[in-house]
């Protein structure tokens, strides 16, 4: 397979001979729509607060005094006018505060990720900007330069925190603004074109990366003499054998000995 390689934009918009590969296992993932649609089930989840709250008859303030006697009124026995039956009552059966958080593995939440990002860099909705050197927030270069880059609904992925960028892209509407430590998968879905800086993809690429020792690898350092040590244990020591005690002599009473005889 080729590799990847997309050209760099300058701050003004215009499009530069340099280029830059973008990460294989990022931005080419074979395709993982099952992690993507879980992921953003997920995500959608955890934005639900769970503060919606109603007050039970026992929790409605007042209703502690019978309303009329229990019988000869002919009207219907009452015992609270906070039942749920009267105006200004309580509420049966309704939402209480509760905890909607869901959640799933980190390996799943990042196939998402890449997937995603596949996604809009196959689909030709990926922009790599090389600088972008202001020293005070201008949201009107911003605005240009999201325009002259052809970008709807951007996703500014930042490297880090900047000051002077966000300020600068945050006032644009529709645009959102994310580091490569915060970016995820439903965000990068929701935009309509990336504007990824060029040290986002190295950071990305830190992030995303497998940690994990392959197995291969280990078995050619085992086998080059790097076995890792293993402690030993002492051995323990068998305990000598306690001496059995003598058995305790029991009197013999009198009633005992003429039972004998």
């Amino acid at each position: 397979m080729t590799k990847m390689r997309v050209n760099i934009y300058s701050e003004k918009g215009v499009k530069t001979p340099t280029t830059i590969e973008l990460p294989k296992e990022i931005f080419e993932t074979a395709p993982a729509e099952t992690a993507l649609r879980q992921y953003i089930h997920v995500y959608r989840i955890n934005q639900r607060q769970g503060t919606a709250s109603t007050k039970t008859r026992g929790e409605v303030r007042g209703g502690g005094r019978k309303p009329w006697r229990q019988k000869g009124t002919g009207r219907a026995r009452q015992g609270s006018i906070r039942s749920p039956l009267w105006p200004g009552g309580g509420t049966t059966h309704g939402p209480q505060p509760h905890d909607f958080e869901a959640d799933m593995p980190k390996k799943v939440r990042e196939l998402a990720l890449r997937w995603a990002l596949s996604q809009k860099t196959s689909s030709g909705n990926l922009r790599v900007l090389g600088d972008f050197t202001l020293k005070t927030p201008k949201t009107a270069i911003a605005a240009k330069l999201i325009d002259k880059l052809g970008l709807k609904k951007a996703l500014v992925i930042l490297p880090e925190p900047n000051f002077v960028a966000a300020r600068s892209f945050r006032n644009i509407g529709g645009t959102k603004i994310r580091t490569a430590g915060q970016l995820n998968a439903y965000d990068v879905v929701d935009s309509g074109g990336l504007l990824i800086f060029k040290e986002s993809i190295g950071k990305l690429k830190e992030r995303l990366e497998k940690k994990t020792e392959s197995k291969t690898t280990k078995a050619k350092s085992e086998s080059a003499g790097n076995k890792p040590k293993v402690e030993t244990k002492p051995k323990l020591v068998a305990k000598p054998a306690k001496s059995a005690k003598p058995k305790r002599k029991v009197a013999v009473t009198s009633k005992a000995k003429r039972a004998k005889k």
